[in-house]
């Protein structure tokens, strides 16, 4: 007789192709285990344990918010004249170009706030040339998605997982005794069961919150039968307990991690956030950050806030409802305010990072935030006002000052060229000969060498587009002049 597995969800996020629904018939580290290479690895424990939050933008969004540059140009040679504004520098009147070619109103101010408090990089030469795809799965595989999974294949995080429980007798405590190491904003909960061929414990294996941290842990008023089966559980003599020790392990993991998810919740609350600088814009009018109120603050607040409570939260994947960015028509205006939106409210989360305190005094230097897509998108705006699929892209990153080589933040590295032919849609813009640039797959190797990978091109090669792998991002890159002194 087969045994029923009873498993509660938490609905109201959405599900995209990158998160596995269920981790029942495989646990993280099984999957984990078949990324490329994992017995190669090189591990040197860091100094300092990292946390990512990995921001990724399903659907490809457009490099312009962070690259108008080459916006002279492309509009003399687009299908469709872009706004007369977006010609202009910002210091004339309805000129939208920032002092470093951002967009204005696309958060271009919140973004230049970033670079000049040395909050932020931005690298505009995200470009894929070796596997040239342009289309959303492929280019969601080839960029080692932030997710935990891609299909049931390993994502980055689940390498990372992979790495670390391989690696764990370096750490200063077993991975085992983590508490919520690998958590997801993405989709539905995830099933909590133990896989005895691959012992991964109860609460070692990768979870998914909501942005209001409902409790994945908690059964109480859900279903009469829970109540039933706690009551049974605690009638069990010892010899039962015995017997059935993984049961009431996977209860006792329960109770713990509902506690604690109910304290890391407690931190959403508005007093709880911390008090900025005197004028600061994001204060409110008690001096405490205030974040806006937008259809990207719930998650990002969420992730923000778990990897302050609890620095044993190693990698948060947002994602999901941070899609939407496949504009092939009617572009600009969405675009545009989908851009402010995201970058005030990744204003807002660095300050929440750099201002709050740590519930054990530490210092939240190790957080960083990753946000890129799948794909860029071509510069000409096509006759349905839009943007097509291209290659180039812009990668914003944040935080970390803890953990980057020095001079890594508060710059612009990288310099394009519009191509194509003139008043045709395949026109995108590709990195100057000398600029430098790096495949989006050097993003994933980036975070593995922060957690102590010496050698991140064995996890980031192929047979056929990298025989070689790829390597790390080089942040020492010096950053680039602005467009205007």
């Amino acid at each position: 007789m087969k045994r029923r597995t009873f498993v509660k969800s938490i609905g109201a996020l959405g599900v995209t192709a990158s998160l596995p629904l269920v981790f029942s018939s495989e646990s993280l580290i099984r999957k984990a285990s078949a990324a490329p290479a994992l017995g190669d690895v090189s591990f040197v424990a860091p100094p300092v344990m990292p946390q990512i939050i990995n921001v990724f933008l399903y659907g490809g969004p457009s490099e312009l918010a962070g690259n108008l540059t080459n916006i002279e140009d492309i509009n003399g040679n687009s299908q469709n004249p872009y706004p007369e504004g977006l010609l202009r520098p910002s210091t004339e009147e309805g000129g939208k170009i920032t002092r470093n070619g951002l967009w204005s109103d696309a958060g271009g101010t919140a973004m230049e706030a970033m670079l000049a408090s040395g909050d932020m990089s931005i690298y505009r030469t995200v470009n894929r040339r070796k596997k040239n795809t342009r289309a959303h799965r492929p280019s969601i595989f080839s960029c080692l998605t932030g997710s935990l999974d891609i299909d049931n294949s390993p994502g980055m995080g689940t390498t990372l997982a992979a790495i670390l429980y391989k690696n764990q007798e370096q750490l200063s405590r077993p991975l085992e005794e983590y508490i919520l190491p690998f958590v997801s904003f993405e989709g539905e909960s995830t099933a909590f069961l133990r896989n005895p061929n691959y012992p991964l414990p109860l609460d070692l294996q990768a979870v998914s919150l909501d942005r209001r941290f409902r409790n994945p842990y908690s059964r109480n008023g859900h279903d009469r039968f829970d109540e039933v089966l706690e009551n049974l559980v605690s009638q069990m003599n010892a010899q039962s307990r015995s017997r059935f020790s993984k049961v009431f392990h996977g209860f006792e993991t329960r109770r713990k991690l509902e506690a604690l998810v109910d304290r890391f919740s407690e931190q959403l609350d508005d007093d709880a956030l911390p008090l900025l600088p005197a004028g600061d814009v994001d204060a409110r009018s008690d001096g405490r950050l205030r974040y806006p109120v937008n259809r990207y603050t719930s998650r990002i607040r969420a992730a923000a806030t778990l990897a302050i409570a609890n620095p044993e939260t190693l990698f948060i994947s947002v994602g999901g409802g941070i899609g939407g960015w496949d504009d092939h028509d009617s572009a600009i205006d969405r675009y545009t305010a989908r851009m402010e939106e995201l970058m005030v409210t990744l204003r807002a989360a660095v300050k929440h990072i750099k201002y709050a305190s740590r519930p054990d005094g530490g210092s939240t230097g190790n957080i960083i935030i990753n946000v890129f897509g799948d794909f860029g998108r071509n510069v000409n705006l096509n006759n349905s006002l839009g943007w097509d699929h291209g290659n180039n892209q812009n990668f914003y990153t944040l935080g970390g000052s803890d953990i980057r080589p020095a001079g890594a933040l508060g710059k612009i590295v990288g310099r394009t060229e519009r191509y194509g032919d003139s008043k045709q849609n395949r026109q995108y813009t590709r990195p100057v000969e000398g600029s430098y640039e790096f495949e989006p797959v050097a993003i994933a190797a980036t975070m593995y060498a922060y957690f102590g990978v010496q050698n991140p091109e064995v996890l980031t090669g192929d047979t056929e587009y990298y025989p070689q792998g790829v390597s790390k991002i080089d942040e020492t890159r010096p950053g680039e002049d602005p467009m205007f002194s």
